[in-house]
């Protein structure tokens, strides 16, 4: 006789794994909230920018992307752990999801090839106007909110959703740190550039 052997959930784990599933979770909501109150501040209180860092050596830069690796860490293992727990288990989440992180990983390892990665980092380097920028100034930004919307789909968990919702916020409320240093450092070569490419892409104007 054939054996059935079911999915294993949050519920039907052993009690340990859900007690470490909510530490995971309530650690990296704490690293999204702190990374978004370091934009907060950049927004509020420019002179106290910590994002983009004022250099590699500098408190802001190792706070900023210590947080970005626990963040990542996080949220990926929130998902594998509580992995189709939510409510929506159809099974074409499966290449949907897939094909959203396949895609978003693409442009966002595309904007960091033609960038660098010093300036990916936040550090300063000269104004990139070609590759996927061509298109939007922030193509590494969209593709990690692509990237997000597949694996909130594929992981189908509301632990996951949480985390990657505000990871996507903290994705679109970046460029508007950015831009004003960007503009400090560029000057007007920046302002036509932002002429004539939008923030994220021709689907949304600026």
């Amino acid at each position: 006789m054939a054996q059935s052997y079911a999915v294993p959930t949050s519920e039907t784990l052993p009690v340990s794994v859900p007690v470490m599933l909510d530490l995971i979770f309530v650690a990296t909501l704490t690293a999204k909230i702190s990374l978004g109150g370091c934009l907060v501040v950049s927004l509020v209180r420019p002179t106290l920018r910590i994002w983009p860092p004022p250099g590699r050596n500098s408190w802001q830069y190792r706070l900023v992307w210590t947080l970005t690796g626990l963040c990542a860490v996080g949220l990926a293992a929130v998902g594998v752990l509580d992995w189709n727990t939510s409510s929506f288990s159809h099974w074409f989440r499966i290449p949907v999801g897939t094909i959203l992180i396949v895609g978003g990983l693409a442009l966002a390892l595309w904007g960091v090839r033609v960038l660098g990665i010093h300036a990916t980092s936040g550090l300063q380097d000269s104004l990139v106007e070609f590759g996927p920028y061509r298109f939007t100034r922030n193509p590494q930004y969209v593709g990690d909110i692509v990237l997000l919307l597949g694996w909130g789909i594929l992981a189908n968990s509301l632990r996951a959703w949480v985390l990657c919702m505000l990871a996507m916020a903290w994705f679109a409320l970046a460029p508007f740190t950015e831009e004003p240093w960007l503009r400090k450092q560029y000057g007007e070569a920046y302002d036509a550039y932002c002429q004539r490419v939008p923030r994220f892409g021709a689907l949304f104007a600026d």
